[in-house]
């Protein structure tokens, strides 16, 4: 038992912080990448912008599918208004996780954490 808690202690410096720390961790990553590229269009309190961007608080597809907003967010989206760019040679596997696992948890939405393992299933 001694010799496995010296085991993880001594290798969580090599882990990101995100995963040291677990899913949580993701979420203040996840909401300075939001606020830095997504909060122009879907704005900071995640309200969107009528007749052009889709507000993402309150969303059922935010908060249902994972996949569909991992997918979304990794190839872009082309929908009634308007159209997402992909991200996904912008952001690595744990960066989408952590935009993804933000937009399921913050305002209202009360969704699960997203990991970056299943980003990389996700992504093509």
């Amino acid at each position: 038992m001694r010799l496995l808690l010296a085991v993880a202690l001594t290798t969580a410096w090599l882990l990101p912080p995100a995963l040291a720390q677990g899913p949580e961790a993701l979420v203040p990553e996840g909401k300075k990448l939001f606020e830095n590229t997504c909060a122009d269009c879907h704005r900071a309190n995640g309200q969107g912008l009528p007749e052009k961007f889709p507000a993402l608080d309150k969303n059922p597809f935010v908060v249902g599918d994972p996949t569909k907003v991992i997918d979304t967010v990794l190839e872009g989206r082309k929908g009634k208004l308007g159209q997402m760019p992909t991200w996904k040679d912008t952001f690595n596997d744990q960066q989408v996780a952590a935009i993804v696992t933000y937009v399921r948890q913050a305002w209202s939405n009360k969704a699960a954490a997203i990991t970056p393992e299943t980003v990389k299933k996700r992504r093509k």
